[in-house]
């Protein structure tokens, strides 16, 4: 066994600048990414990974490109941009380039990087494992506790930390398993949700067509039994994507008034989210790409440590085949008229897409990490990183300050393309507020409450000078 540094990265603070570094632990069957602290406390600084910040950073900036359509407008436009919307000339431009950028990548990143941080817990010496094993799971009962939090108390629709929690519950099982059979679990849930995803796509196809087909039947014709089930079927699926044009007149009153109503609006919505689409979907998503994360972190991939060449290839490949498949798919969507069937979620292609750009992502944020380019950029982004529970929910609280009735009430008001205005804003928020925070305190605020109620011990928060 042989023990390499293999990664560092420079932190730069009003007083001194510091070198992080990494120990790896390296073996000729399996390389495996060891943090070894020496008690069972929360990492201190010099224990993180840089390069995973900075990627949990630059993931978490990422999906607010498409956490941004939830929070200002209709649900149903978040599949369908069309809904509510004047869908052409620029607003056009801009959900295809979301769509075909971005569109499920940054989850997904944020999802694989949550495994790694799983992995990076579990890797502790001179830590009792029955120890170990409570910490964690006190922790991810914690998240769940915050996922509640931000969907029901913060009115969040689209939280992933419920997902993430629950999830997380099962992967205690999988910790021991090779990079190799980490990677061969995942694969057979991506193929399994790409079952679930075609019959999806066919099924709804299926029902629109019919729905069509009656559509175009002269009018004073008597429907039959049959028709008129047809078209039943079809309002009924409407209705489970609150996408009618009556359920887009409710929200968009509701999102207009106060905490109240919005509350409960809010709450019914997060109850089918968190029961039937988490265990139809949400769940099979996140420990696909969670034991992803897994296989990731044992190959040495998130830490910068792999040949430049690797990572150029990755990025190639990544880059390659998704911007190939999710040109096509969204061109399809596009003259296609928007077809329900074609929305993002349905089709099944949509993993082979979105994995492939999360792979080239990660690819590029390694390689700026391993040549240390636009290092101001990286120490920002992995400050936010670091901050992502508190940056997560900071994202949640002041969209829907922005957006609903009891803040500046500009809900369903702003074009495709004006809402991005705001998400550069709150990037740019957030990378100084992280910096500046970051100087002067160990932990986020949220993250000091995650990490004081899992060692049930309240954690020192503010830096001491020349703290490592």
């Amino acid at each position: 066994m042989k023990t390499l540094d293999v990664y560092s990265r420079d932190i730069v603070d009003n007083r001194a600048r510091k070198t992080y570094s990494v120990r790896m632990n390296y073996s000729a069957n399996d390389r495996s990414c060891e943090i070894t602290p020496s008690n069972s406390q929360p990492v201190t600084q010099s224990e993180r990974i840089g390069s995973i910040d900075t990627l949990r950073g630059f993931a978490l900036l990422g999906i607010l490109l498409l956490n941004i359509i939830a929070f200002s407008g209709p649900l149903a436009a978040y599949y369908d941009p069309s809904v509510n919307n004047d869908i052409s000339g620029l607003n056009l431009a801009v959900a295809m380039f979301v769509d075909i950028w971005a569109e499920g990548a940054f989850r997904a990143i944020f999802s694989m990087l949550f495994g790694a941080g799983f992995l990076i817990f579990f890797e502790k010496s001179n830590v009792d494992k029955r120890t170990l094993k409570s910490l964690y799971y006190r922790r991810t009962f914690i998240l769940i506790g915050f996922g509640l939090i931000n969907a029901y108390v913060l009115l969040w629709v689209g939280d992933i930390l419920y997902a993430y929690g629950v999830t997380g519950l099962f992967l205690y099982f999988f910790k021991d398993l090779s990079a190799n059979k980490l990677a061969l679990c995942s694969l057979a849930l991506f193929v399994f949700i790409g079952l679930l995803h075609a019959a999806s796509y066919f099924t709804t196809e299926s029902m629109f067509t019919a729905y069509q087909e009656v559509l175009a039947i002269p009018n004073g014709v008597e429907l039959s039994d049959a028709q008129n089930q047809t078209l039943e079927n079809w309002d009924s699926y409407l209705q489970a994507q609150l996408a009618t044009p009556e359920q887009i007149a409710i929200e968009t009153n509701i999102r207009d008034k106060g905490y109240i109503e919005n509350f409960i609006f809010t709450a019914q919505i997060n109850i089918v989210f968190q029961t039937v689409i988490f265990l139809f979907s949400a769940f099979w998503d996140a420990a696909a790409m969670m034991l992803l994360g897994m296989a990731f972190m044992k190959w040495n991939i998130f830490d910068a440590s792999r040949d430049l060449s690797f990572y150029i290839i990755a990025t190639s490949l990544g880059f390659g085949v998704g911007l190939i498949v999710n040109s096509w798919e969204i061109i399809t969507y596009v003259t296609g008229g928007f077809e329900p069937s074609w929305a993002p979620t349905l089709r099944p292609t949509y993993d082979i897409g979105r994995l492939a750009m999360a792979v080239g992502y990660i690819g590029v944020v390694m390689i700026c990490c391993k040549m240390k380019l636009f290092s101001k950029l990286l120490q920002a982004l992995s400050c936010v990183g670091q901050m992502a529970l508190t940056n997560y929910l900071s994202q949640t609280i002041i969209c829907n300050i922005i957006f609903l009735g009891f803040g500046f009430g500009l809900w369903g008001k702003l074009q495709r393309f004006e809402i991005y205005i705001i998400v550069f804003g709150i990037w740019i928020l957030q990378l100084i507020y992280s910096v500046a925070w970051l100087k002067r305190y160990r932990f986020g605020p949220a993250e000091w409450l995650w990490r004081s109620l899992t060692y049930r011990k309240r954690q020192p928060l503010r830096k001491i000078a020349n703290q490592v």
